[in-house]
């Protein structure tokens, strides 16, 4: 037994002593300074000594006995080829990080899209910490540009996600400064809030003391709303900040159970004063960064033009983008593609007394045959892409058909004038009709609306993209005038056959949005008796479609925000749950207004990705988990 004991320590001192070689660690930890990026070569002179830092992107390759070649990649995600005549890289591996000391020379054969026009002839490798073999395994993934979500890290150093990066930190500063400028003053607000009702689902954080008995909780926050009234309160006339927000919802390209937004509020200010605020710092930082372009918006004549100091972005409001777009963020770079009330043809709704307008949307020259119709556009007749009832779709095969298209929806609607309409809607072989129902114009609260949704269906596919797509960059409006509350929709129940139109509890609302949006005057005296016919000084930025950032003008008076939350929204116990607010509502707070912006949605729109994760450094899965560092994990107890 001590012979074996004895064994082992020998063999583990020797193993330890491999280790840790005092030599292999000297060099691991003892590297040159002055090293370049690849970029700066470009202004160096051939046959100049230099020093590179980097990781080997390409597994050396030999080519000789004396002679083997292979590729560095620097911290800036550039390459430069790699000259090797004393076998220095012949076990360096993919993914080694080393700093290479060489001679500059002009490589013999120059592509003449390769701006950079050396190689390194190598003198000396010094490895500062050897990779394993997993980076070479997942070659294929690198070619593909993404990496298994655990190896994230490796992911992020391709140049792409490299300058997705920097992009976001250009952008920020940007936005900063444009905001220092204007006076505004950053100010970092709590991460460990209390738990209100804002709308998603909450992450509750255990904490130490209780409360009765009973344990308490953080809960993080949806956003920095009432700490930024409560600086309003505190008298921060103007506070911005990039604030980090949690809600703990289900996960889509554009949302993360933790992201950012940059957070704006204005004490003695309105909404229109924040929107120039935010138009301003919008525009001049999307023209400066975005990948696609000036941003352009919708003009007075219709068209699409760019927006600048001279060219304000397009104002629209909640009852025309619901009407015309069926959604309250319409995707305006198909500015043509717009839905039509049939109303002024008497036609009518007849399936529910409730949505009584019929509409159609018309594809004009979206197929030749139906074949290629069944191909290209079947899916705009899916009931599983809706949530209650599908459109009636129609494609315009014949000459009869363009006659008698309104005969497909006898079965939803009636039509005192069908000459008048089909004379108006003018369809031709190769259209496709689409229509449904909906509520009235002044009370939309289905969104989408079943076109809304077709609309964005039918834009989303490449047919879609290709015939109707009037702009490559951004198109952007401001979407104003939003009813201030909503009513309760019924969870749905499952049953054999769907539902097909959205059912509402009765006597019962819900904000729109939040809680402390401000009525609009004009709507004041509506309040106690028709809370769903208000409009709110409500004000959303939309771009392509999505909901960029969206703010209001806030409610300081203490008695009318008390009423709205007790007597409207019904909520118990208000002065337990906002009586932070309240209170300081009753000690002089000013009028203010505010907005946040998504900042990873804007950083991705003007990198040119469609996913947020590709801007965020360590995003989490669509579980919600970071499989990096292996997260949300159990806890020990103590």
């Amino acid at each position: 037994m001590l012979r074996s004991q004895l064994a082992f320590a020998r063999q583990w001192k020797r193993n330890l002593s491999g280790l840790f070689d005092p030599k292999i660690i000297k060099e691991r930890f003892d590297f040159n300074g002055e090293a370049l990026p690849i970029k700066a070569l470009l202004n160096r002179d051939n046959s100049d000594a230099v020093v590179i830092n980097g990781w080997i992107d390409k597994k050396p390759r030999s080519v000789g006995k004396e002679l083997t070649f292979s590729t560095l990649r620097d911290t800036e995600g550039d390459l430069i080829q790699l000259v090797d005549h004393k076998s220095l890289l012949k076990s360096a591996n993919v993914e080694d990080v080393v700093q290479v000391e060489g001679h500059l020379t002009l490589k013999k054969s120059k592509r003449d899209s390769d701006p950079v026009q050396y190689e390194l002839r190598v003198m000396k490798v010094n490895t500062l910490n050897k990779s394993t073999k997993k980076p070479s395994q997942l070659l294929d993934f690198k070619s593909q540009g993404s990496y298994p979500p655990e190896f994230r890290y490796l992911q992020l150093r391709l140049p792409k996600y490299q300058k997705f990066l920097h992009k976001r930190h250009q952008i920020a500063q940007e936005i900063r400064e444009h905001l220092n400028c204007q006076g505004f003053v950053e100010v970092e607000t709590p991460i460990l809030f209390k738990s209100t009702p804002e709308g998603a689902r909450e992450f509750l954080v255990p904490a130490r003391n209780k409360q009765d008995g009973k344990p308490t909780f953080y809960a993080l926050p949806q956003s920095p709303q009432q700490y930024k009234q409560l600086l309003m309160a505190s008298g921060i006339q103007k506070y911005y900040q990039f604030a980090r927000c949690f809600r703990d919802e289900d996960l889509r390209s554009d949302r993360q159970p933790e992201f950012t937004q940059i957070d704006l509020e204005m004490a003695f200010a309105s909404g229109e004063k924040i929107m120039n605020v935010v138009e301003d710092t919008m525009t001049s930082t999307w023209n400066k960064f975005s990948s696609s372009g000036a941003l352009q918006t919708i003009g007075i004549h219709g068209n699409l033009v760019t927006a600048n100091e001279s060219q304000s972005v397009n104002r629209m409001s909640y009852r025309t983008a619901m009407s015309c777009y069926g959604i309250d963020k319409p995707d305006l770079r198909f500015p043509d593609l717009k839905v039509i009330d049939m109303s002024e043809f008497k036609a009518r709704g007849k399936e529910n007394i409730s949505f009584p307008v019929f509409e159609v949307l018309v594809l004009r020259n979206a197929f030749h045959t139906i074949e290629e119709y069944r191909k290209n556009w079947s899916f705009l007749s899916n009931e599983h892409n809706y949530r209650y009832r599908a459109p009636i779709v129609v494609p315009i095969e014949t000459e009869e058909l363009e006659r008698s298209w309104f005969e497909k929806f006898l079965p939803v609607a009636d039509f005192e004038n069908p000459t008048l309409m089909t004379r108006f809607l003018n369809l031709k072989k190769g259209d496709i009709v689409c229509g449904s129902t909906r509520q009235p114009t002044n009370a939309i609260f289905e969104n989408p609306t079943p076109l809304g949704r077709l609309r964005q269906l039918a834009i989303q596919s490449s047919c879609g993209m290709e015939l109707y797509n009037k702009s490559e960059g951004a198109v952007a409006t401001w979407v104003v005038d939003f009813p201030l509350f909503s009513p309760v929709e019924r969870e749905v129940v499952e049953k054999e056959t769907k539902q097909r139109y959205p059912t509402y509890e009765p006597h019962m609302v819900t904000s729109t949005h939040h809680p402390f949006t401000m009525v609009q005057l004009k709507d004041f005296a509506k309040l106690p008796k028709t809370p769903l016919s208000c409009a709110g000084q409500h004000y959303d930025f939309v771009l392509n479609g999505v909901e960029l950032g969206g703010g209001s003008t806030r409610i300081h008076d203490p008695e009318l925000q008390k009423y709205v939350l007790k007597d409207i929204l019904k909520i118990k116990e208000p002065e337990k749950l906002f009586g932070h607010l309240l209170t300081a509502f009753e000690n002089g707070t000013p009028p203010h207004a505010g907005l946040a912006i998504g900042f990873d949605r804007m950083v991705a729109m003007m990198c040119g990705s469609d996913n947020i994760r590709d801007v965020i450094a360590f995003p989490k899965s669509i579980s919600g988990a970071d499989l990096v560092v292996g997260s949300p994990s159990s806890i020990i107890e103590n």
